[in-house]
């Protein structure tokens, strides 16, 4: 059934059925859910922190590619990446929603599937928001409420802070090149793909091709799916380990370098980073190998990673911490401990990177930005 023989009036009805049962367990805080004009919610004792992001197809996603549930899941992790990022937990989601007349009832109740399971993994609930018609592109958006006892900023770095990173970046911009090059095979069976978070056993699948200068070339599935799900379905982490002794934090959404450079300009300081410290992981090596792409440039500068970039002024502390949290943590998706790399250090003035032969560069804002003249 297309969306608009279903009608708003009846999907609300559905969506409130759906998921106001689970706002009334004990302890959710929640006072009114969906249904009235405006939800209630008591956060007592308690910094309230509130973000919101858009994704729109044609600058976010394709559906060439990318399905409803891939686009339901990231518009939740995406969010919640921000309110770890300040040091939070995320409590509430409100969602605007346009989609086209002519889509289908199982393509809108399959971004529901995605919004349902990252809220599970995340510990949110939906509490309301809108929904309308679109004559072209589709849009999505949310707003995230989250708490937190203490909350970290971009601006608190100090001279003598270390620069740490989590896990590794360009992962996902290497996934986008991947996707943008798959035969249009591998854009359906990708499509079609939850990367085991929903079907938890994964079956042994062929390589995809990847149309490279007219070249058609064979990238083995698990190498190339770790890092499509990481553009598609990124999985962000709570930091634990480290929310204590960090001193200025922010998530790489647009790019290690630009982002870095928010740190610097919102605390008034500078930085050294180490060019050969960023870490890279092997399958972006490997696919950025067969790509013909640059895989540190991928990691300094592609965006969507959604990993944690702080400052704090020592590694031992977070060592111990990290070892300390490990045997406490519940068994969900997310509660892995991430790991943690030094890359440089805050500095007074100087914004430079020191290249692998030991050249001294200044630090550029390489990385996404919207209405910018780099496509």
């Amino acid at each position: 059934m297309k969306l608009h023989q279903k009608g708003e009036l009846q999907l609300l009805k559905e969506i409130k059925e759906r998921f106001n049962p689970a706002l009334k367990q004990k302890g959710s805080g929640v006072i009114l859910g969906i249904g009235d004009d405006a939800a209630v919610f008591a956060c007592p004792g308690e910094k309230i922190l509130v973000t919101t992001d858009m994704m729109t197809e044609g600058i976010h996603f394709n559906l060439n590619y990318t399905s409803a549930f891939q686009i339901g899941f990231k518009l939740v992790s995406v969010n919640v990446s921000d309110i770890y990022a300040m040091g939070g937990k995320p409590r509430y989601i409100f969602l605007n929603i346009a989609m086209k007349r002519e889509a289908s009832e199982e393509f809108f109740w399959d971004f529901f599937n995605g919004i349902s399971t990252a809220n599970s993994i995340y510990g949110v609930k939906l509490l309301g928001g809108d929904i309308s018609s679109a004559i072209n592109d589709m849009s999505v958006s949310a707003t995230l409420i989250g708490a937190a006892e203490k909350i970290v900023t971009r601006a608190g770095a100090k001279v003598g802070d270390k620069i740490y990173l989590t896990n590794t970046t360009g992962d996902s911009a290497c996934g986008l090149e991947i996707l943008r090059r798959l035969l249009p095979e591998g854009k359906n069976m990708i499509r079609e793909y939850d990367f085991g978070l929903v079907n938890k056993v994964i079956e042994d699948k062929k390589p995809l091709t990847l149309n490279i200068n007219s070249k058609h070339l064979n990238l083995d599935f698990n190498t190339a799916s770790s890092l499509i799900k990481r553009h598609l379905m990124p999985l962000v982490k709570y930091p634990r380990e480290f929310i204590d002794n960090a001193t200025a934090m922010i998530d790489v959404s647009d790019g290690l370098f630009i982002d870095l450079l928010r740190i610097c300009d919102d605390s008034n300081v500078g930085a050294k980073v180490y060019f050969n410290k960023i870490p890279v992981s092997y399958q972006m090596k490997i696919a950025s190998s067969i790509m013909g792409l640059d895989s540190h440039s991928l990691a300094t500068s592609g965006g969507e990673d959604y990993e944690l970039l702080f400052t704090a002024p020592d590694v031992k502390c977070l060592i111990n911490k990290g070892s300390e949290h490990r045997n406490s943590l519940n068994n969900s998706l997310n509660s892995e401990p991430a790991a943690i790399t030094c890359i440089g250090e805050i500095i007074p003035k100087e914004r430079v990177v020191i290249a692998l032969d030991g050249t001294e560069l200044p630090l550029k804002a390489e990385g996404y930005q919207h209405f910018s003249t780099q496509g």
